[in-house]
């Protein structure tokens, strides 16, 4: 809101943002979208390809160039969006009741997903849309355990559409409440299309826990200062397939590195970028106040993965012990969460309480309740 009035010299009241998610689902309850001019029928199956295509591939571009008479590129390439976007609307407006009332839940879902977040300066609505869907704002409660993983891909790419990601945390609970995390974030790069950029995935993690968190460990982030292993253009010593030589990250021959997004004071602009040490989280100062943050950049060549490990211990917060772990909006990873109870207060869980399920975007709450000398693990 800031940027738009500072640009174009007027304010909003709000702010709406989606995924392609969300679109793929009107599209689902509207049905095929036909683009006349371009020959194009939209489905939810291709949607996100043909927006590629025509942002991003000068094949496409040109075509847009041509159909729509412009001579600027730039210009050109966000025109068969608007197409698409324009002819969405005027179809949802023109639906029949009994698809509405479908429609009208899956807005809702996507809410709940963070497939469709919205933010708005009125206290109510703002308040109702909290109630009945989703702020998608970070936590800052300090009367619970909080965990929030944020990716951003910086790769000047789309490469993220090919990299799935893991997680697991181990959770050791003490007597006194205090909670040590053991996390495991494992990123597997494998290259199937085109990126339509460097093949090199640039993602910078963030890691938001609770305030007087205290980072014990961490494995690795980018230390971007101290060249470790190169392609044979690069003058480093070759990189092996196991390149740490500690199965942090396993690529499949043959190794390409290439180039990748440049950074403030790259030595390495327009040439080839060597493979850096890793080691922790090169960034502990949080960006957001009320949480401490573990953050860095990751670096995966394309097909490999990289598995980041990262411990820190909460002090006590509350008891019962309770974990609100969040989710980001279109990263669907798998979740193995364990927790293992303080010694000597759940005899029958030693091998701690286990949880594994498909992260969609919604957030969940794990709560630790001791039931005479058993403990059982309560979400939702």
């Amino acid at each position: 809101m800031d940027r738009y009035q500072y640009e174009f010299g007027q304010s909003v009241d709000g702010v709406i943002m989606f995924t392609p998610v969300l679109i793929e689902r009107l599209v689902q309850a509207t049905g095929p979208i036909r683009i006349s001019a371009y020959n194009q029928t939209i489905t939810a199956q291709n949607l996100e390809n043909l927006l590629h295509y025509y942002q991003l591939d000068n094949k496409g571009i040109y075509q847009e160039m041509t159909i729509e008479h412009v001579s600027d590129n730039q210009v050109a390439r966000k025109l068969f969006t608007q197409r698409v976007t324009s002819t969405l609307i005027a179809t949802v407006m023109h639906l029949p009741m009994s698809k509405l009332l479908p429609l009208a839940s899956e807005i809702f879902g996507a809410m709940k997903s963070k497939d469709l977040q919205i933010y708005v300066t009125n206290p109510q609505l703002e308040a109702l849309i909290g109630k009945y869907g989703s702020t998608a704002s970070l936590d800052r409660s300090t009367t619970h355990d909080g965990l929030f993983i944020v990716q951003s891909n910086l790769s000047a790419s789309k490469a993220s559409q090919y990299v799935s990601t893991k997680i697991q945390d181990a959770v050791t609970l003490d007597k006194q409440g205090g909670a040590t995390h053991h996390l495991q974030l494992t990123l597997d790069y494998q290259q199937k299309g085109d990126v339509y950029g460097f093949d090199t995935y640039r993602d910078y993690v963030r890691i938001y826990v609770p305030p007087n968190s205290q980072l014990l460990s961490g494995n690795g982030f980018d230390e971007y200062d101290k060249p470790y292993c190169g392609d044979a253009q690069s003058g480093y010593t070759l990189c092996q397939p196991d390149v740490y030589g500690d199965g942090s990250l396993v690529c499949t021959p043959p190794i390409q590195i290439g180039y990748a997004t440049s950074y403030i004071n790259d030595p390495y602009t327009n040439r080839d970028h060597p493979l850096d040490v890793t080691g922790m989280p090169q960034n502990q100062q949080s960006d957001e106040a009320g949480r401490a943050m573990f953050g860095g950049w990751v670096v995966i060549p394309k097909n490999c993965t990289m598995k980041i490990t990262v411990a820190w211990y909460v002090p006590p917060i509350g008891k019962p012990y309770s974990l609100l772990l969040q989710a980001q909006a279109s990263v669907d990873s798998p979740l193995d969460l364990t927790i293992y109870p303080a010694a000597g207060t759940c005899t029958q869980q030693q091998k701690g309480l286990h949880f594994t399920q498909v992260m969609d975007g919604e957030d969940h709450t794990f709560t630790v309740k001791p039931q005479a000398s058993n403990c059982v693990l309560v979400y939702h």
